[in-house]
């Protein structure tokens, strides 16, 4: 493959990064309205669906500049998140004390969490490549 091609499968690939970190962000952006039954869980919860969707976007934002060292970042903050979902269904959540149900939001969010891991490692390994 010629340089130039290269270098646009490159920015392909970060701009399908981003665009997927900003959908991301869109969906907790959503879930920053959840009501729990906890008035405190719900503003502890609210609070942290703000903060993970603009980390979400910082990443995006990262992404498209091709800032390199940002990629491992990236990858630490979504493999975190599914860390953290995952355990909110299979143990009691963080002051609801019972397991949280899975619905659309979370399943898009698993996916997400997943290709986004996938997509910042890929970036990792295009750039120590080059």
């Amino acid at each position: 493959m010629a340089e130039k091609e290269v270098g646009i499968a490159r920015l392909i690939l970060r701009w399908i990064t981003a665009m997927s970190s900003a959908l991301w962000a869109g969906v907790h952006m959503v879930l920053t309205h959840a009501v729990l039954p906890n008035p405190t869980a719900t503003m502890v919860y609210d609070t942290f669906f703000g903060f993970t969707s603009a980390l979400a976007i910082i990443a995006a934002v990262l992404a498209i500049q091709g800032i390199k060292y940002s990629y491992p970042l990236i990858t630490a903050f979504y493999a975190i998140d599914l860390t953290l979902l995952s355990e909110t269904r299979l143990g009691p959540a963080l002051l609801v004390g019972k397991k949280l149900p899975f619905n659309y939001y979370v399943d898009i969010s698993l996916a997400l969490d997943v290709i986004l891991i996938v997509l910042s490692l890929i970036l990792i390994f295009v750039e120590k490549k080059s």
